[in-house]
């Protein structure tokens, strides 16, 4: 997708580049921003995405070990600023094809008590769901080879 297309047809690049002004933006570094998730599944659920368009997980490479730590990193000092433990938070991707936006986003949902263990889409059991530390693992992994 080209970038004069992404800020248009893709509903984050348009977050990103500050196109959609219903959007809050809750805390923004350099290459990642944190905003508020439009259908929240628990008391804390917020967006981590890249500034740039990476479609989803699938597309994620070793050279953007740099980038998911970013987006991590960014979600933790949110948490840390609302005074809330990010160990009582899940940190994740949806595994393609449940992506309802098609541009990388990390969810972040907590406390643990407030999420819906029976949405299939957090729930572990029905693979949805992929937590950070797997996904990060697994781009890691592909750096080695």
């Amino acid at each position: 997708m080209t970038e004069r297309r992404c800020r248009t047809t893709c509903a984050f690049c348009r977050i990103a580049s500050r196109n959609d002004s219903s959007v809050h933006i809750e805390l923004e570094k350099e290459a990642v921003m944190l905003f508020k998730d439009i259908r929240p599944k628990a008391k804390y659920h917020y967006q981590c995405i890249p500034k740039r368009h990476i479609k989803n997980i699938n597309h994620l490479t070793s050279l953007d070990v740099n980038l998911l730590t970013d987006m991590k990193a960014c979600a933790v000092e949110f948490l840390s600023q609302e005074n809330q433990s990010p160990d009582d938070f899940r940190f994740g991707f949806h595994r393609p094809p449940f992506n309802s936006v098609q541009h990388l986003h990390m969810h972040i949902l907590g406390p643990e008590h407030s999420v819906n263990q029976w949405n299939p889409m957090f729930n572990p059991f029905w693979k949805v769901f992929i937590p950070f530390d797997t996904v990060i693992a697994r781009v890691e992994t592909e750096n080695r080879s």
